[in-house]
């Protein structure tokens, strides 16, 4: 009996807040990638349902998609959510089309940057570095002998990425430059 009271409260408190207390504006801010309806969708939310029962944790379906870095629902007013977003950014363009971001996650169908092709497995912990360290590089090269970060008049070779970002440090990028653990070699 008390399940069947307590079941018919919870009815009348969801229908009630229907009526007196529903969804009337939607916001998203934060979106550049993808589009407020998007985010709207994947949520799950419409005008016209009950604000109450709208909770904060609804925001965590949007992390499915690796374009979103964080995502929080706010609800600022009476019968009012807002939708924060924080997108990632693509630092690179891998050959495939798809972006890395700077924490590492692959985004797909939007790189910009430097391309990065290789053979292997893609070392994503490298090619953020160098990427990082080259902000000028037009593309980054990983094969099993090491890497190449080439720009505009110039290329660069280390076997290892460390070498490279070493290098960047102190010297500007011009001509073609072998770096090893030994030393340097120049070709203008």
């Amino acid at each position: 009996m008390r399940l069947v009271l307590f079941a018919l409260l919870l009815a009348t408190l969801y229908v009630g807040s229907l009526v007196l207390l529903p969804v009337e504006k939607i916001q998203v801010v934060g979106t550049h990638r993808l589009s407020p309806e998007e985010v709207v969708r994947t949520l799950g939310l419409a005008e016209g349902e009950a604000w109450l029962w709208v909770f904060p944790s609804r925001a965590q379906a949007l992390l499915a998609n690796p374009w979103v870095k964080e995502a929080r629902l706010e609800k600022p007013r009476p019968k009012e959510v807002l939708i924060r977003v924080v997108e990632r950014t693509p630092i690179a363009r891998l050959a495939n089309g798809d972006g890395l971001s700077k924490d590492g996650v692959l985004l797909p169908g939007g790189g910009e940057g430097p391309l990065v092709e290789g053979k292997g497995p893609l070392p994503v912990r490298a090619v953020i570095a160098l990427v990082e360290a080259f902000p000028q590089a037009r593309r980054v090269l990983y094969t099993p002998a090491g890497f190449w970060v080439e720009g505009e008049g110039w290329r660069i070779f280390a076997p290892e990425a460390a070498l490279l970002i070493k290098w960047a440090k102190v010297n500007a990028p011009k001509g073609t430059v072998w770096i090893y653990e030994w030393g340097v070699s120049y070709s203008p």
